[in-house]
């Protein structure tokens, strides 16, 4: 729809309008009934939403897949949005997106996320969203905080990709994500930070150079439900991909983090790396996630 405006008004109409945060909270609780997991307590407001959860590997009846999506179509500026998940003992859970998120231009206004995760002792929950894809002016601050009691397996998820559409090479403005992991005394295991604005990757001096997708994963928990230094090994060989394998402190497991041409190829990072998690953590390969 094309809209004319009188002269006089159209710079009043360019400022950026002032409002008030928007806030969101996507609390779900998963619990453990015989050889399935099943939803508890649960907790879904506008952005977000949920359809049902889905049973999609039969030989791992435990393991259940739930969507957050989004019905907003991104991030904006100054958004806050809260998720908390708790994974009862035994109970196992795998969240994901639809599809990658997009972050706008925040005018300034960070949008701000805060994740709370809770594993009771022999859970798992694999946590991997798509990456976020960061416009022009795009700021966001992410807060993760999750507490692994004994025998309990999480794999997170962090990546982002920079996109301007209109070819102009302006960057985003600035990206925070900040994880600490803590066992069940409370005892800080990992702590991981990462602030970047986005002057720092744009031109010849990017760190980053010619990749696309930045990703970050930890694989966390138990060592006997964890993949070998081996099996992981095998992330990045291929030509539009290179993934790095670290130990993380206090012996909490795996940091990997990827650079990926494209969104193919950082999307077959994921996947592999949630196969590797699943078939150390149950002994089954998952079936195929559809996106």
């Amino acid at each position: 729809m094309t809209s004319h405006w009188p002269q006089a008004r159209v710079a009043h109409v360019l400022q950026p309008p002032q409002s008030a945060a928007r806030s969101g909270r996507f609390e779900l609780a998963l619990s453990r009934h015989g050889a399935r997991t099943h939803i508890g307590r649960q907790y879904v407001s506008y952005p977000f939403h949920m359809t049902r959860p889905f049973a999609l590997d039969a030989a791992i009846p435990s393991l259940l897949t739930v969507y957050q999506q989004s019905s907003s179509g991104g991030l904006y500026r100054d958004d806050r949005l809260l998720s908390r998940f708790d994974v009862g003992a035994g109970a196992s859970g795998h969240v994901t997106t639809q599809a990658a998120t997009v972050v706008h231009d925040c005018h300034g206004q960070p949008a701000q996320q805060a994740t709370e995760i809770v594993l009771e002792a022999g859970s798992f929950l694999a946590l991997t969203p798509d990456p976020l894809v960061l416009f022009p002016g795009a700021a966001c601050s992410s807060v993760t905080r999750a507490t692994l009691a004994p025998g309990a397996v999480l794999l997170l998820s962090d990546a982002f990709a920079l996109h301007d559409p209109e070819g102009r090479g302006r960057p985003f403005d600035r990206l925070e994500a900040k994880v600490d992991i803590r066992d069940a005394d409370g005892r800080l295991l990992v702590r991981d930070n990462l602030d970047v604005c986005g002057l720092q990757l744009a031109g010849t001096a990017s760190p980053i150079g010619e990749w696309k997708v930045a990703s970050n994963f930890m694989l966390l928990g138990a060592p006997d439900r964890l993949p070998t230094p081996d099996e992981l090994a095998a992330l990045g060989r291929q030509e539009r991909q290179i993934a790095g394998i670290t130990a993380l402190p206090n012996g909490a497991g795996w940091g990997v983090r990827c650079l990926a041409a494209d969104a193919i190829a950082a999307r077959g990072i994921a996947e592999c790396l949630f196969v590797l998690a699943v078939a150390a953590a149950f002994g089954q390969r998952p079936v195929p996630r559809r996106k």
